[in-house]
C-alpha cells in the first residue's frame, strides 16, 4: 500500500519532471496502485448487483473501468492542490437505470445499505448539475480488506438514468470530434452551449431542475435555440459520421471479464482484447504499456469490464464513437420543434 505522500509525489513527477528515469519510476508506482483497484471494484460491483436483484431493479447496464492515465494527468493539471493521493475515482463503476423513479429508489437503497466498506460521501449532480450540464449521482467508498494493498482504496460509483448516460457519452464523443475536453467545459462556446441546452431539455423531459441559467427561459424558446445551434453545428451529421464499425467484433467469439479497448479516432477503428477475471494483473500491465503509445486527439486506450461486447458498447459508446441513441433523441426533438410550429422551414 502506498502512502498519500508517495502518490502525490509520483503524480507531481508525472506532470512536471523532465527526467525520463524519474517519470518511468513514477509511472511504475502509479500503474501498480491503479491495478490494485480492480479486485475491490469487482467486489463492490457484485454487491451492487445483488442489491439491485433483491429490490427488483433491472439496470440498463452495469460496468466498471480504471481511469485512463491521460485523464489522471489532465485532472492533476486542473486540480494542483488535490494531488494523486486525493483522487477518488481511479477505480470507478457505473449503474445506469431506466428512469428517475428507479434512480431515486437506488439512491435511497445505497444510502442506507450496510456494508463494511464505508460510504465516504455522496454528490448529487442530478438535482444540482455541473455547469456543463452533467448529471449523475456519485458515491465515494473506502474499501476495507485484510489485504494491505486493497485496504483504504477509494472507489467511485456513478448512478444515472439512460437519458443522462446518453448525454454524458455524447459529450465525450463530441470532445473527440472537436479535440477538446467538452465535459470539463473546455472548447468551443457553441458546442458547450448546445450541450447545456440539451441537458436542460432532457431535465424537463425527466421532471428535473433545468440549469440555473435556463430557469427563466420558456421551454419553447429553449427548443428554438437548441434547433438553431443543432443545425448550425451540423451536430447530427457530424456525430453520425464518427461511428466505428464493430460488426466483425460482435459476430466473433470474444468473451471475458475485462476488455482492453484501443481506439483509433483518426482511422475510426477499435481493437479489443479480452481477459478473464484471473488475468486482471496481465490486463493492467498491458493497459499501462499501450498507454505509452497514446497521441492526443488520434487514439485512446481504456481497460473496462462488462458482461459482453454488446453490453460494453452500451456502457461505453463514446469509445466506439457511437452516439446513435443520443442522435435518435435529437431527431425526435427536431421533429417536435417542427410539428409544434416553433421552427418554420
Amino acid at each position: 500500500m502506498y502512502s498519500r505522500n508517495q502518490l502525490n509525489k509520483a503524480g507531481n513527477i508525472l506532470i512536471t519532471s523532465k527526467s525520463e528515469m524519474e517519470v518511468e519510476s513514477a509511472l511504475d508506482m502509479i500503474n501498480r496502485w491503479r491495478a490494485n483497484h480492480l479486485h475491490p471494484l469487482r467486489v463492490l460491483k457484485n454487491n451492487s448487483l445483488k442489491l439491485l436483484e433483491l429490490n427488483s431493479i433491472t439496470p440498463v447496464l452495469v460496468s466498471q473501468r480504471l481511469k485512463r492515465l491521460q485523464s489522471i494527468t489532465y485532472k492533476l493539471d486542473l486540480n494542483e492542490k488535490m494531488g494523486l493521493g486525493g483522487m477518488q475515482d481511479i477505480g470507478g463503476y457505473r449503474i445506469v437505470v431506466k428512469d428517475v423513479k428507479d434512480l431515486k429508489r437506488l439512491k435511497n437503497l445505497l444510502e442506507v445499505n450496510l456494508s463494511k466498506h464505508r460510504l465516504e460521501r455522496t454528490v448529487n449532480y442530478v438535482i444540482t448539475p455541473k455547469e456543463s450540464g452533467y448529471r449523475s449521482i456519485h458515491f465515494v467508498y473506502k474499501y476495507y480488506s485484510s489485504s494491505e494493498k486493497y485496504s483504504g482504496l477509494k472507489l467511485e460509483l456513478q448512478i444515472r438514468t439512460k437519458l443522462e448516460h446518453n448525454w454524458a457519452t455524447a459529450v465525450e464523443t463530441a470532445g473527440l470530434l472537436t479535440n477538446t475536453s467538452l465535459k470539463s467545459s473546455q472548447g468551443s462556446d457553441e458546442w458547450l452551449e448546445f450541450f447545456k441546452i440539451v441537458s436542460s431539455l432532457f431535465a424537463i423531459k425527466e421532471n428535473l431542475p433545468k440549469l440555473n441559467e435556463h430557469q427563466e427561459i420558456e421551454t419553447k424558446d429553449l427548443m428554438i435555440k437548441y434547433f438553431q445551434i443543432c443545425k448550425r453545428l451540423n451536430v447530427i451529421e457530424n456525430l453520425r459520421a464518427l461511428r466505428v464499425s464493430t460488426k466483425h467484433i460482435e459476430s466473433g467469439q470474444l468473451n471475458g471479464d475485462y476488455y482492453l479497448l484501443r481506439i483509433n479516432v483518426k482511422d475510426k477503428n477499435v481493437q479489443i482484447r479480452a481477459y478473464n477475471k484471473n488475468q486482471f494483473e496481465t490486463a493492467a500491465k498491458e493497459y499501462a504499456e499501450f498507454e505509452k503509445e497514446i497521441i492526443e486527439g488520434e487514439n485512446a486506450v481504456v481497460l473496462v469490464s462488462a458482461n459482453s461486447i454488446k453490453a460494453l458498447k452500451k456502457a461505453y459508446p463514446s469509445y466506439f464513437l457511437d452516439t446513435s441513441e443520443f442522435i435518435q433523441t435529437l431527431e425526435k426533438m427536431n421533429s417536435n420543434c417542427i410539428e409544434r410550429g416553433f421552427i418554420r422551414l
